[in-house]
């Protein structure tokens, strides 16, 4: 790497290396120029969280060999010719430059670097490091030298014309780094059949039966229980389960607890031991400590967002049901349970239920993050009165991009300004 003058490949290369380790231990240097780089910050106007200020850097795509060695990579076997080479290099980078975001934020002693969301760098004046620490990368030095000069470039550049600093990144900061809303049938109409479509897969009858419950709900309808007991949950979840068609030819007859057992998340802290019949038995163990920690809900097992949960929750001695499970790749299973419940007419709510309905009939927006941020839990990002509950990347291919970002509204980028 040449000092001062890094490329995106190499910055990147420098951004996987410190994903990968647990902690970042600085040598003095280092240290001294962060703490120098923080101060030279320090002019631009915080956020009002933990003193988090912000900046745009962009950078060159750079000549091949910032990409890699062509020797190292064709002995490698992935290419074999310099044209090759050449062609893979573009392919990872086609576009001229690329945009970086550089944040530091302050938590009483303690002051936080961030690149793309990465966290590089944290130091303490009440903890300096030790000289003998060595196990910072050259490579990593040098990528604090650059980011140094950077940020002295971007904060004169600030300084010297504020709006059209603003107005610069405004006009070139990649679509890629920023938020954005789609609905979600124009959504469709770029993609076609490449995507999810329950409107498709549920069909008109289901979804109009999801519409009744809707106005069912919005109505006032109750969704409580007067008792419940264990087998009254399992037989629920039976309905869910038989909804979706779960037990195709089974080898032997299931009770509604084994098709539980087969299907939930298995940590249920002894409600499949309880006595079934007994309202009593259910009350006591709701209440019990065991339960703390447990995932007797999760009625279909799957990732953080991607379970299907039915909880109960005693109300005023009385027992709410809730259905939830609003994963796009989930969601239709979750409607089916819906109509299902409401067909047995079992009382029970549907959490996020107007935004399942608008979801399945394309009606919905899905919220566009930067490609540095993973598209799950990312509600605090949008406007609440958006009621946006899906989100995703806006991705790499070039012609259905270019499409999405014509029919994406893209929210106001936040000013960036001096003290």
């Amino acid at each position: 790497m040449e000092k001062f003058k890094l490329s995106a490949p190499q910055i990147d290369a420098v951004i996987e290396d410190l994903k990968h380790r647990n902690n970042i231990i600085l040598t003095t240097a280092s240290y001294l120029k962060l703490k120098d780089i923080y101060n030279i910050f320090s002019c631009v106007r915080p956020g009002p969280e933990d003193e988090n200020r912000h900046i745009w850097i962009e950078v060159e795509r750079g000549p091949a060999e910032a990409f890699g060695d062509y020797e190292e990579i064709r002995e490698s076997g992935e290419v074999k010719s310099p044209e090759e080479f050449e062609e893979l290099w573009r392919d990872y980078y086609p576009g001229e430059t690329y945009w970086y975001k550089f944040e530091t934020s302050k938590f009483r002693d303690e002051k936080f670097f961030y690149l793309n969301n990465i966290l590089f760098g944290v130091i303490n004046e009440k903890e300096k490091p030790s000289d003998n620490n060595f196990s910072v990368s050259e490579d990593f030095e040098i990528f604090i030298d650059w980011l140094r000069g950077k940020i002295i470039s971007e904060v004169q550049k600030l300084k010297q014309n504020q709006a059209a600093y603003n107005e610069y990144i405004r006009n070139n900061l990649s679509y890629t780094k920023r938020f954005g809303k789609i609905r979600r049938k124009e959504f469709w109409d770029i993609v076609g059949d490449n995507t999810i479509r329950p409107d498709r897969n549920l069909g008109k009858e289901t979804i109009e039966k999801l519409k009744a419950y809707v106005v069912l709900m919005e109505k006032g309808r109750t969704h409580l229980l007067h008792e419940m007991t264990a087998n009254k949950y399992f037989t629920i979840c039976e309905i869910c389960y038989n909804a979706n068609n779960y037990f195709k030819n089974p080898v032997e007859v299931l009770t509604p607890r084994k098709k539980y057992l087969e299907m939930a998340d298995g940590r249920d802290a002894g409600l499949s031991n309880i006595d079934g019949d007994s309202p009593e038995a259910f009350y006591e163990w709701y209440h019990g400590a065991g339960r703390m920690g447990a995932h007797p809900w999760e009625i279909c097992r799957g990732g953080n967002s991607t379970h299907i949960s039915l909880y109960i929750s005693e109300v005023l001695k009385k027992w709410d049901v809730s259905l939830a499970g609003s994963s796009i790749i989930r969601v239709e299973e979750t409607v089916r349970m819906a109509v299902a419940l409401y067909e047995n007419g079992i009382p029970f709510q549907l959490i996020d239920m107007e935004e399942i309905l608008n979801m399945v009939t394309g009606n919905d927006f899905i919220g566009i993050v930067p490609d540095t941020v993973y598209p799950v839990y990312c509600h605090s990002y949008f406007p609440k009165e958006d009621n946006i509950i899906d989100f995703m990347n806006l991705g790499s291919d070039k012609e259905i991009k270019s499409k999405i970002i014509e029919k994406t509204f893209w929210y106001p980028l936040e000013e960036i300004s001096v003290i």
